[in-house]
């Protein structure tokens, strides 16, 4: 705390820094139809380089602290970088257990992948963001697609850029997370905060080497807490026949890779059990740290997806609240 004190202190050191102006912008999906939106957010104003540009603007509190804890201040004022920037809106988006089993990484080194998959070297403007692939600052790939006028990366909404002294900061607001292996490896690796009644029904049923093989899949994995709201007895009836559970697991797995910028409104998805997903988009308004942002709420047979887009080297998942029932 005391370093990100003496961080802001100095980021804020000239009179033209003292004051932090914000001024809003509208950010669009460019879909138009039942599928579009306009999410209203807060566009940064410049105020030096790309972390004085964090630290001045309170939407990026949580990210400002997490960039200090993974050491990370002093390379971001070097550059030039282009910074993929999620809002304190986004972080509040995961699961707490899932932020916290980020930070709280005994090397560290799991935070500083997350927040280095969010860079890319060299200064990208606006106007040269293109369709393509970018490597992050973790050595991996982010893929840019573009829908209609806006742009997406890794399937997460691109928001408003703006420029600093040694590069572009991008308004994102979902948290980029990276692939940290397969599906199956990733859903072990967030076992403990999420996934630990899922990874055990999967081993149950078999669907192990399944959802390790090259695909790619696309999983709408429901969270221990979907688990739990389900009736004991429900839990028992499906635990005990191995055919249902099976089809109770499938019935959540998609053939392919399937990110949030592919969904429309009223889609069906064929699960890997021969049944349907329907896909909905809806729009909530919601205020963090007194900015008030209007966002898609992407809901699966009415669930709302809790967390978007985790890359997986062999497809993606989407964190469900819910266990997907199937119809039949």
């Amino acid at each position: 705390m005391l370093g990100l004190l003496a961080i802001t202190a100095a980021a804020c050191s000239n009179d033209k820094n003292d004051a932090v102006t914000t001024t809003a912008a509208a950010v669009t999906d460019g879909t138009g139809g039942a599928g579009g939106s306009t999410a209203t957010t807060e566009t940064p104003l410049p105020m030096g380089d790309i972390v004085a540009t964090a630290l001045t603007n309170h939407m990026f509190t949580e990210l400002a602290g997490l960039a200090v804890d993974a050491g990370l201040v002093d390379a971001l004022r070097g550059g030039p970088f282009t910074v993929f920037a999620p809002t304190d809106g986004a972080f509040a988006k995961l699961p707490v257990d899932m932020l916290h089993l980020v930070q709280d990484a005994s090397d560290g080194a799991l935070l500083a992948t997350v927040l280095k998959h969010h860079i890319v070297d060299g200064a990208i403007s606006p106007d040269q963001l293109a369709a393509g692939e970018l490597t992050t600052l973790a050595g991996d790939k982010l893929t840019v697609t573009k829908v209609g006028d806006a742009f997406y990366v890794d399937g997460n909404l691109v928001g408003p850029g703006v420029e600093a002294t040694n590069g572009f900061v991008y308004i994102m607001n979902d948290v980029l997370v990276p692939a940290i292996g397969d599906i199956v490896d990733t859903a072990v690796a967030f076992k403990d905060c999420c996934f630990g009644t899922l990874v055990a029904l999967v081993t149950k049923a078999g669907l192990v080497d399944t959802l390790k093989s090259a695909g790619p899949f696309t999983v709408f994995a429901p969270a221990d807490a979907g688990f739990e709201a389900l009736p004991a007895a429900t839990v028992t009836a499906v635990t005990t026949n191995m055919a249902l559970l099976t089809t109770v697991l499938t019935h959540h797995v998609v053939a392919g890779k399937i990110t949030l910028d592919q969904l429309t409104d009223g889609q069906k998805l064929t699960t890997v059990a021969g049944d349907t997903l329907t896909v909905t988009i809806t729009e909530e308004t919601v205020t963090v740290n007194g900015v008030q942002t209007t966002r898609k709420v992407y809901n699966i047979d009415g669930n709302p997806i809790l967390v978007q887009n985790v890359q997986a080297t062999n497809g993606v998942i989407h964190v469900m609240g819910a266990v997907l029932v199937p119809k039949s």
